[in-house]
Formats: C-alpha cells, sequence, structure tokens
C-alpha cells in the first residue's frame, strides 16, 4: 500500500470520526435540551400549582374574615351597641361547629330557657300578662325538659288555669282567644293532665263549639265552616285553626269526631288547589296554602298576575306547612292528592333561610310550624324538586342555631307577627319548640 493510499484511507477513517461524533454530540445536546426544558416546564407547573394553592389560601382566609365580621356585626346590632365594638373571634364559631350537632342543639335550648326564665313575671305570667304568650313560653319550657315540679312551670300552669273563664276559654282581654286557649291546652295536657283534667275538658268543649259550623248558623257552603278565628264573631284563618287542630290532636279527640271532616272542609278550600277547593279564590293550582279562603281569599304573600289577567292569590310557607301538618293530624292518607300537593309545594320551595315568598316575615312562627310538620310526615329525609336529598333536622338546627343572640335568646328584625325585640319570648319560644322537634 503506497503512501498516499494510507493517507487517503486515514482522512477518510478521521473524518468518518468526525460525523460519528458530530451525531453523538448532537444527540446528547438534544437529549439534554430536553431535559432542561421539561425541568422547566415541571417547575413552572410547580410554581403555579403553589400559587393556585396560595390564592386558594387567601380566598378561604378572607371568606374567614368576612364570615367573622358578618357574625360580629349580627350580634353587636342585636346588643344594640352604640360604640364601634371589639371584633367577635372567628375561631369560636369553628370551635363551636365542631361539636356534635346534638350537643349544640341541647345547649342552645337550655340557654334560650335561661332568657326565657329571666322574664316571667312575678305572678309567672310572660309578655305583661298575656295568656297566649304564656302559654307559648310554658310549652316551650316543656319542651326544653322543664316540668311542672319546676317551680316556674308550676307558676304559669297556675296563672293559665286561674285565667280560664267560665265557658271554658283560656283567654285574657286581648281577644286572641282561639289561639290562648288552644296554647293552654296543649300545656296543661303536657304538664299535668291528671289534676287539671276538669279544666282540659272545659277548654276542649270550648274549641269545638266555636268551630265554625251549623252551630253558628252556617251550612258547609259557606267558606267560614270547619274554621277558627280569633274569636266567635271573628272570621276563621288557617293560622287560628291550625292551633286549633294541634289542640284536638294532642287532647287525642277520636278521628271519628264530627269536629275533623269539618275542618278538612276549610283545610281544603285554603289550599291553592282548584280541584279542591271549591273555587273560594283564585290562585295558581300550586299546592301550597294561603291565610283564609274568607272573601275570595287572603294571602300575606300577596298576589301574582295570570295569564288571563286576573290577579291570582300566592301561597306561602308557615301557610302552607300549617295546612300539611293539619291534613296529617286529620288523619288524611299519606297519598291523598291534597297532601301530595301540598307536599310538593315544599319540595318546590325548599330551603330554610327564610319564609318562602315572605323573605324573614315570621321566620320563627315558620321554623316551629315546620319542624312539627315535619316530624308529623314521619321521614328523615326530603327530596327536593332538583332531587336533592335533605336531612331536615340537621339543617333546620344549623339555621336556628346560627340565629342565636349571646344572651341565649332569638328575634327577627322583621317585626311582624310578635317576633321583634320588644316580644323575644315569642320568637325564642318558637325556636326552641322547633330544635325539640328535631331531637
Amino acid at each position: 500500500m503506497s503512501a498516499r493510499t494510507k493517507v487517503i484511507i486515514g482522512l477518510v477513517i478521521g473524518a468518518a470520526v468526525v460525523v460519528m461524533l458530530t451525531v453523538v454530540l448532537a444527540a446528547a445536546g438534544g437529549f439534554l435540551y430536553y431535559r432542561l426544558q421539561s425541568r422547566v416546564q415541571m417547575e413552572h407547573a410547580m410554581r403555579a400549582e403553589k400559587e393556585a394553592e396560595l390564592a386558594r389560601h387567601a380566598a378561604m382566609v378572607l371568606a374567614a374574615e368576612e364570615r367573622a365580621k358578618d357574625e360580629s356585626f349580627r350580634l353587636v346590632a342585636a346588643a344594640g351597641a352604640a360604640e364601634t365594638p371589639a371584633p367577635i373571634a372567628a375561631p369560636a364559631a369553628v370551635t363551636a361547629d365542631a361539636r356534635p350537632l346534638a350537643e349544640r342543639r341541647k345547649e342552645a335550648m337550655a340557654r334560650g330557657a335561661e332568657f326565657l326564665l329571666k322574664q316571667q313575671a312575678e305572678d309567672g305570667s310572660w309578655g305583661k300578662g298575656n295568656v297566649g304568650i304564656t302559654a307559648l313560653v310554658t310549652d316551650a319550657l316543656v319542651a326544653a325538659g322543664k316540668t311542672v315540679k319546676d317551680p316556674p312551670v308550676r307558676k304559669a300552669v297556675d296563672y293559665l288555669l286561674k285565667a280560664q273563664k267560665d265557658d271554658g276559654g283560656i283567654y285574657d282581654d286581648v281577644g286572641l282567644k282561639t289561639y290562648s286557649t288552644s296554647i293552654s291546652l296543649v300545656v296543661l295536657v303536657e304538664t299535668d293532665a291528671k289534676a287539671s283534667a276538669a279544666a282540659i275538658e272545659k277548654a276542649k268543649d270550648w274549641l269545638i263549639k266555636n268551630q265554625w259550623d251549623e252551630g253558628e248558623s252556617i251550612d258547609r257552603a259557606n267558606p267560614w265552616y270547619g274554621g277558627h278565628g280569633y274569636g266567635k264573631h271573628e272570621r276563621p284563618d288557617l293560622s287560628n285553626t291550625q292551633y286549633f287542630v294541634e289542640a284536638m290532636h294532642r287532647a287525642n279527640v277520636p278521628k271519628d269526631n264530627p269536629v275533623w271532616a269539618k275542618v278538612v272542609v276549610f283545610l281544603s278550600r285554603s289550599q291553592d288547589r282548584s280541584e279542591s277547593n271549591d273555587n273560594t279564590f283564585v290562585g295558581t293550582d300550586s299546592g301550597g296554602f294561603i291565610y283564609s279562603p274568607n272573601k275570595g281569599g287572603e294571602s300575606a304573600a300577596g298576589t301574582v298576575d295570570l295569564p288571563d289577567g286576573r290577579k291570582g292569590l300566592k301561597a306561602y310557607g308557615s301557610m302552607t306547612y300549617a295546612g300539611f301538618k293539619s291534613f296529617i293530624y286529620a288523619d288524611l292518607k299519606r297519598d291523598d292528592p291534597r297532601v301530595q300537593a301540598a307536599l310538593e309545594w315544599i319540595r318546590k320551595h325548599w330551603t330554610f333561610d327564610e319564609n318562602p315568598e315572605l323573605d324573614q316575615q315570621g321566620l320563627y312562627y315558620y321554623y316551629q310550624t315546620a319542624a312539627k310538620a315535619l316530624k308529623a310526615w314521619n321521614e328523615d329525609k326530603v327530596m327536593d324538586s332538583r332531587r336533592r336529598s335533605h336531612d331536615w333536622r340537621e339543617e333546620l338546627s344549623q339555621a336556628i342555631l346560627s340565629r342565636q343572640l349571646p344572651d341565649g335568646s332569638w328575634i327577627n328584625k322583621a317585626e311582624r307577627w310578635y317576633e321583634g325585640e320588644q316580644m323575644a319570648p315569642v320568637p325564642t319560644s318558637y325556636a326552641i319548640t322547633a330544635l325539640a322537634e328535631c331531637q
């Protein structure tokens, strides 16, 4: 092999080596570049995730601070503070929420009962001697675990017994005869039925006698038939009637007593269901209930414009639960179309944030009535119209507990129907009774 040939071969081999090295270096560079890019992308992703986590944490902190400020404002406003208050610490609320619901409910009822006991007058009454309010508060104290052996309850029961009139009614000069007699009857039955047997019979007879029927010279065709009002000469309404029905139920009036068939007539005419209300009023066929079928109907929720140009009365929460509960007490079957229509209205308007169609008006009356109605329905869960299941006891308890004030009371800023600050024993009693039904 000549020297020239060797040189050429060496150059070829060298070139091949250079090419191979170039390829290797290029591959290595690409690999390193890929690794570097992957690491950069990973770092970016981790940084983005960390920033998102920080943002979520900040949002949670901000929300907690806002809740704490809202709670502070609510509590201070309720206490009537005029100066800039010390903030209410949020952790205390978190700690309270962490306790078992049954424990929180029991404590709230006890605090509410203590508030009520401090308001009792020397003669055993509440509400400046108002018989109806005295009976309502006594009923709440019994719901909270007090008995007739407790001196405050004994004094209250004695006050109610002294208020009974010769005609059997238990009322005072305020004129709330049906309310007062009905709630007083319930209190006598649940506290000392044996000792109060004669008073119970007299009160029961008075209520039955004053139900609107043939005894008041009206027949079944009259929209008032079967109902109860503020007194014999007052038109009937569903609120008075539901208390009358409650008293009949608690006094164990037999279901074959004519009183029940008569009350069902009035209840049906108070329901927004044209198939069964004898067209006593124009509504929307919602299945809910209004306040009274008197003179074309009355509803605290007002009216809604109908497609034909007429005004239709709107049903609302507290009266719908009142009608639903009364149907159950009257022993209507669960699949009765009237019962199912009322239940469907409840499902469509499921909430404990307000009294449906009335916002905050009558909220605690609504809570008490809903609690009794749902307990009577005897199902732990309610399916709303969107197919969402609700543990009504838990949801209602949480709603009530969140509204209790530091002194143990409950009051409604919407002061209508005795629920304002000046009548604090009334909404407080409603709240306690509702919590008791949730147990």
